[in-house]
């Protein structure tokens, strides 16, 4: 699957295993071959569970991309069709617009506020040849992250995880969401092997900021970075990314993703200073009806953080209380929750 010019880390069958292995998800990789055995497209998917009925499908959970490799249009269609045909749905599709190239200007300027991209950077074969290419502010702020006595340091292995993971929790408990479980985490740097990087920033032995990318052939992805609020002063995480990317450089990634973020908004800006370009996401919800013969396609409503809808202030003032728990009942809480958030 890594082949494909599409693929991402989240399509690789680490990511799968993962899913089974941290959460119990029961995952299908729906596979279609040509008339001499070579697959030629295939659709990964994980059920979601429901208290009430078997739950939804998901191409894929936890990330942006899940969409099905293909060679053509038709294949795609067959996949999910003959997904549908064979599990209850809907089915979830993640994706992206068009060919996966990043906009230009002129295409960004059309975009909406707070509507929903992906980040991607182009890398040349070296590290300094990036850096070189940066503004010199740029630069100047991961060097200011060094003058201020941070290092950084980035490899694979489980004592990495766990010095990641009270970072992450931290975080996700000062904005408010249920925390992932260490055990996932652990199921991905498992799975994935050498191919999880975990990038370190640490002030007087101690660690302020983290993150984890993950590799696929000529492809790197950073679904998770944190840094501690308290720190954020010294830029920290101008010398995470900046390890980070230097690390893929080294073992030949020339695409990086930065991942989702809102158009407009404080990440969105944080990305695009690294020379990142967005590409619009399409998720897309399929309905099979009940004759089970016709399938009906409809455009899945992008999530945002602001909201004027009831729902939405449930959800403000859930997070709001969330902020306030003790860090270790936020976890143990968010890892009970987590399976069953699919963002």
């Amino acid at each position: 699957m890594t082949a494909h010019s599409r693929s991402t880390p989240y399509h690789r069958w680490a990511w799968k295993q993962a899913l089974e292995q941290g959460y119990g998800l029961a995952t299908t990789y729906y596979l279609a071959e040509n008339h001499t055995g070579d697959i030629i497209g295939v659709l990964p998917a994980a059920r979601m569970p429901h208290p009430l009925r078997r739950g939804t499908l998901c191409a894929l959970p936890y990330c942006d991309r899940g969409e099905p490799l293909a060679d053509s249009a038709d294949i795609t269609t067959a996949l999910t069709t003959g997904l549908l045909a064979d599990e209850t749905g809907p089915l979830e599709l993640r994706g992206t617009r068009g060919d996966d190239t990043p906009l230009d200007d002129a295409a960004t300027k059309k975009l909406e506020p707070g509507q929903k991209v992906r980040l991607l950077l182009d890398l040349p074969e070296r590290a300094d040849t990036l850096l070189a290419g940066f503004k010199s502010k740029h630069r100047s702020q991961i060097n200011k992250a060094r003058k201020n006595g941070l290092i950084s340091g980035v490899g694979s292995g489980p004592e990495r995880i766990d010095a990641f993971y009270p970072i992450f929790a931290r975080n996700m408990r000062d904005l408010g969401s249920p925390t992932h479980s260490r055990r996932w985490f652990h199921a991905i740097a498992q799975h994935y092997g050498e191919d999880c990087l975990v990038g370190l920033v640490e002030l007087n032995g101690a660690v302020v900021g983290a993150g984890i990318v993950l590799l696929a052939g000529p492809r790197a992805a950073i679904p998770w970075a944190s840094t501690l609020r308290d720190s954020n002063h010294l830029a920290p995480n101008m010398l995470l990314y900046w390890a980070l990317l230097e690390a893929v450089i080294e073992r030949g990634a020339r695409r990086f993703d930065f991942g989702r973020s809102s158009f407009g908004e404080g990440t969105y800006r944080f990305k695009t200073q690294w020379g990142a370009r967005p590409v619009p996401l399409d998720w897309h919800r399929i309905e099979k009806q009940t004759d089970h013969t016709a399938i009906q396609d409809r455009q899945e409503p992008q999530p945002t953080q602001a909201t004027t809808a009831p729902a939405g202030r449930i959800r403000r003032s859930a997070e709001a209380l969330w902020r306030h728990l003790p860090l270790p009942l936020t976890i143990a809480l968010g890892s009970r929750l987590r399976p069953w958030i699919s963002l």
